[in-house]
Parts: structure tokens; sequence; C-alpha cells
């Protein structure tokens, strides 16, 4: 089983301190086509549709685009990767994760952890036309669900917002397993809530990291934070985690 992460507009370049061999990216010429026409845009607002100084910050970013890498797993910092806690990883933990997670990139496509990335800013549905294509869920095409599908022996467990697991749950011929997070809200409703979606993701994904697991069957047994495997909320390749009691997840 393959595990599929988002990425974080959140990075920190802090160098790590755990010794391990880096890898680079396998998409790394196309990001490079990426970068190339990013530089060579004069107004970056359509593409990054943020304020004048995170686009004034982007376009530094893709200056100095190729310095101060770090691996992709511990240099993404947003929501998701709060309960990650990447800083606690140990050495055989980082190589079994290697073999076994990916985090999905507008810029990178695919990223084993391991994959030394730069600092950059760019969604996976932003429209930039990269050689001739309209956008980049066009200039990607099937070739990102190709190279899941490599590495994940029939089943892909999607831990990703659905803006990056769009290519992969539209090409791929794996089997696709997306975990869902649910709350009982105080309007008496059961429901997911976006922020603490995403964050259990990343929680779910440390703890298929910890556990081992392969076998997506394997899935029902998470119990962190309060949210556990509801059967009655579940569907086929969704199975539901459900919180009884909605309240903020501090990490």
């Amino acid at each position: 089983m393959l595990t599929l992460l988002a990425p974080s507009k959140t990075m920190d370049t802090t160098p790590i301190r755990l010794g391990v061999t880096t890898t680079l990216p396998h998409f790394l010429s196309q990001a490079q086509s990426i970068v190339t026409v990013i530089r060579q845009t004069k107004n970056l607002h359509p593409v990054i549709r943020a304020s004048d100084a995170i686009v004034a910050n982007t376009a530094t970013m893709y200056k100095n685009w190729g310095s101060a890498t770090k691996p992709s797993a511990f240099m993404y910092r947003g929501d998701v990767y709060k309960g990650f806690y990447s800083n606690t990883l140990k050495t055989e933990d980082v190589a079994w994760m290697q073999d076994n997670l990916m985090i999905l990139s507008g810029l990178y496509g695919l990223l084993r952890p391991l994959d030394e990335i730069s600092l950059y800013r760019l969604e996976m549905k932003a429209p930039l036309s990269v050689n001739g294509s309209k956008n980049l869920y066009e200039f990607w095409g099937d070739v990102l669900a190709k190279y899941a599908d490599d590495q994940a022996n029939g089943v892909i467990c999607t831990l990703s917002s659905e803006e990056y697991a769009r290519p992969i749950r539209k090409y791929s011929t794996s089997r696709i397993v997306t975990p869902v997070f649910m709350d009982h809200k105080p309007n008496g409703t059961v429901g997911s809530v976006p922020i603490y979606s995403k964050m259990m993701r990343g929680v779910m994904a440390r703890w298929i990291i910890d556990h081992r697991i392969t076998n997506p069957d394997q899935l029902v047994l998470f119990d962190r934070f309060g949210y556990v495997y509801d059967k009655s909320q579940s569907k086929q390749d969704a199975p539901a985690f459900v919180r009884r009691t909605m309240t903020p997840l501090v990490f």
C-alpha cells in the first residue's frame, strides 16, 4: 500500500540532524520546466493568487530555486504536518517511509520523503501553462498516477486533499482507499470539519509509518485524538473515523 499526502504552503529550511542519504525528485526535469515558465512570467498574481507580499516573496523563492534544499517530509510544516511529527522519526522509520509514502506537489509532481526540494509555492490547480498545456493538471496528465501505481502494490491510501488527489484518482489503476474524518458537531450533525480533517491526515500518515501498515484493512484499527472507526458512517473504500466531541486539536 502506498500512502499519499498533500504538500503545504508553510515550509522550513532548518537543517535536520537525522543521518540519512537524500534522493533527487523523480520529476526534477519537469519541475525545472515549470520553474523556467514561472521565472519568465511577469505577473504572478493569476498563478499564485495571494497578496502582493506573498507574490513578491514567491518570486524571490523561484529566483533562488535550487538552493537551501531539504528532504520533502521534513520541509513541509503546514497543518497536515503538525501531527506528522517528522522531527521524532527514527532512522528506521524514515527508511520504511521512503518506500511506502509519497507527497503530491504541483511543482514536483510526486515526492519521496527524502527527495531534496527547494522553497516554492504552487498549487496543483494553478492556471499555469507549461509546454503548451492549459494548466498543471493537463501538464502532469497520467504520469503521476503511473508512477504511484508502480510503487503501490495495487493499493493507494489517499490522505490528501482532492485538489492533489485528482490526477491520481482520474488515472490510477490501483485500488484507492480514502479515509474520512468526521465529528459530532454542536448542532447535532455528524460530518467533516475541513481543518480537523486536514490535520488528521497527517496524524494517520504517521500512525501508518509507526505501525508499518501495508494492508488497507488494518486502517480500521486507527484511534488517535478521539477518532475511531465507525462502520455506520463508512462507505466502500472510504473508512470513516468519527470523534464524539468536537474540540480543537492540539499538537
